[in-house]
């Protein structure tokens, strides 16, 4: 029974959400403390399982026919035991944000809301949902900065990690639009067309390259994250020739290796480069 409450909240991406505000926690310059990095972590731990909590149980018809072993439709666990748990998270990770201080609680409670929304209304939104994402996806670490008591230096981070996935979001409605047109969604590219939405993601893409070099984050990360641009220009190439599922998976390994950039300037900030 315990299992199922943790498999609802997908551990995985929960512990990715928070490798990535201790990476902005240690970016922001501060050497924390124990305390501070178990607060931080597990805030956005908390947070992102009610997220992905919330959605499965508005998202609980279609997963009976898409995703028919998830914990809703398998009855391992109910509709409204499942809102209860989301509910319960929202809260606990909001709790260990304001032990943090007042700006990390702020962004833990918009956070939650944010999520809220979007599993409710924002997901099936043209634009508003690939945004939301986008914002939610990097403010993992802004969260971290607001813990170190510099938000300015992550706002490169939640930039960077904000554009590159917009870009991947909008690719995966690209590949969507047979399945989503069938099924009556609005999505962006079924809005305004996949040229046109083509066009905005490789503009997204282009502006992550650009400002990722503007980072003032040293030498180290400056090498690091050439790796990463590299991936991202491979995969402006795929969109710009209208491969949308080779462009959304060159832009998730160019995420991947742009994480491993924020991880060496964390270390350089550190010392340890």
């Amino acid at each position: 029974m315990v299992q199922v409450y943790l498999e609802i909240m997908r551990p995985g991406n929960c512990l990715l959400a928070g490798i990535a505000a201790l990476i902005g926690l240690l970016v922001a310059g501060s050497s924390p403390d124990p305390l501070t990095l178990a607060l931080v972590f597990f805030a956005v731990f908390a947070v992102t399982g009610a997220g992905n909590g919330i959605n499965d149980y508005f998202d609980r018809e279609i997963d009976a026919i898409n995703r028919p072993r998830r914990p809703i439709p398998s009855g391992r666990i109910s509709p409204d035991w499942a809102r209860g748990w989301s509910v319960v998270l929202f809260a606990t990770g909001s709790a260990l944000a304001l032990f943090i201080n007042a700006l990390a609680f702020a962004i833990a409670v918009a956070n939650s809301i944010l999520l809220y929304l979007y599993a409710r209304n924002l997901k099936v939104t043209p634009f508003a949902g690939n945004l939301a994402v986008g914002y939610l996806t990097g403010s993992t670490f802004l969260f971290g900065g607001a813990a170190g008591g510099n938000v300015g230096i992550t706002v490169f981070l939640f930039s960077l990690a904000a554009l590159a996935t917009l870009a991947r979001e909008i690719e995966k409605d690209i590949e969507d639009v047979a399945g989503d047109s069938a099924s009556g969604a609005r999505t962006l590219p079924i809005v305004i067309g996949e040229r046109r939405s083509s066009f905005l993601a490789a503009l997204f893409v282009v502006a992550a390259i650009v400002l990722s070099y503007l980072a003032p984050l040293g030498r180290a990360y400056l090498v690091a994250v050439t790796v990463a641009d590299l991936l991202f220009l491979v995969a402006l190439a795929r969109i710009l020739q209208g491969d949308a599922p080779r462009a959304q998976k060159m832009l998730k390994a160019g995420m991947t290796a742009a994480l491993v950039a924020f991880m060496v300037a964390a270390a350089s900030g550190l010392g340890y480069l």
